[in-house]
């Protein structure tokens, strides 16, 4: 059969393939930044010291003169004005347990990658300082410039999200909050969902690995039925993805299998969405969409797109 006439397909997708494509990106996106993140550290590591340094440096995020000064990749703040934050908070924050939070912190402070006051827990100027972190800062900066790249191609973003041509790169710290801030909300969405840390970072690795190589049209039948959809995995790749041991990627499969949110095929795991759960998933939909939306207008107003934009 022969296609039709290029001026008889729709200007634009469809807004059930639209909204798909935006959840894959914005998944695969959150996922490589967690791995950014993460770099050599152990998952739960990573996941503490991000959370702790966020609060850290709420004080400085909020104020316009702090941020100018501190926003750009040679300065950050000084130990004085980052806000301590307790170890319990940090513990609720992620869903952990506060003795498995205390223990790590306290082996990280040994590390000196964080510093363990009277006050609470603090990320210090020289963690944050370093030739390693700043390409890290960098590495997060590049994987959001495709980011961007990927929703402007599928028409997720605005044309009012747009920005014209800027002086100078964008500060980067202040780039990289903004970034981080976003990732640790559809992080929380998620552990929201399945009520543990580790079973959400499995979770997603699970739904990027079904539905990464999907074509754009299959999109809206995988969130109708996910299990029926979406292109299994095996417990081995999870665990090389994850960098874990495939007996805790086993683990926390059966217990999401347990939970309804993946079931196991004869060639392998698939996601799957628990009777109760859709309503859930369309809402953390809508959210991640309200949320793509404060970060990409926080990113214009630091002239992030400008740039962007203009490489393009």
């Amino acid at each position: 059969m022969l296609d039709p006439p290029a001026t008889s397909r729709p200007s634009a997708p469809a807004p059930a393939r639209r909204l798909g494509e935006e959840v894959r990106a914005s998944l695969v996106y959150v996922r490589d930044t967690i791995e950014i993140t993460r770099g050599d550290h152990d998952l739960l590591d990573a996941w503490i010291l991000t959370a702790a340094l966020d609060a850290n440096m709420a004080t400085v995020m909020r104020d316009p003169a702090l941020m100018v000064v501190y926003g750009g990749a040679a300065e950050s703040a000084p130990d004085d004005l980052r806000r301590p934050v307790s170890v319990n908070a940090v513990a609720q924050s992620l869903v952990l347990p506060f003795e498995t939070v205390r223990r790590r912190v306290l082996r990280l402070a040994r590390e000196g990658l964080c510093v363990v006051g009277p006050q609470g827990v603090v990320v210090p100027n020289g963690a944050v300082t370093t030739d390693a972190y700043r390409v890290q800062m960098q590495a997060r900066s590049d994987r959001a410039r495709r980011f961007h790249h990927d929703l402007k191609a599928i028409g997720a973003l605005a044309t009012d999200e747009s920005a014209p041509a800027g002086a100078g790169p964008p500060p980067l710290r202040a780039l990289n909050w903004a970034l981080s801030e976003y990732v640790l909300r559809a992080c929380n969405d998620l552990i929201a969902l399945t009520g543990a840390l580790i079973a959400s970072r499995v979770l997603l690795e699970l739904v990027v690995a079904n539905i990464e190589a999907l074509a754009a049209e299959d999109l809206p039948a995988w969130a109708r039925d996910p299990a029926a959809t979406g292109q299994a995995a095996r417990t081995a790749g999870l665990a090389r993805s994850l960098r874990v041991p495939a007996e805790t990627v086993r683990r926390h499969l059966n217990g999401l299998e347990a939970q309804g949110f993946c079931l196991r095929r004869a060639d392998g795991w698939v996601a799957a969405a628990p009777p109760d759960a859709p309503p859930r998933l369309v809402a953390m939909a809508q959210a991640n969409h309200a949320n793509l939306k404060r970060l990409f207008t926080r990113l214009r107003q630091l002239g992030a797109l400008a740039v962007w934009e203009a490489e393009a």
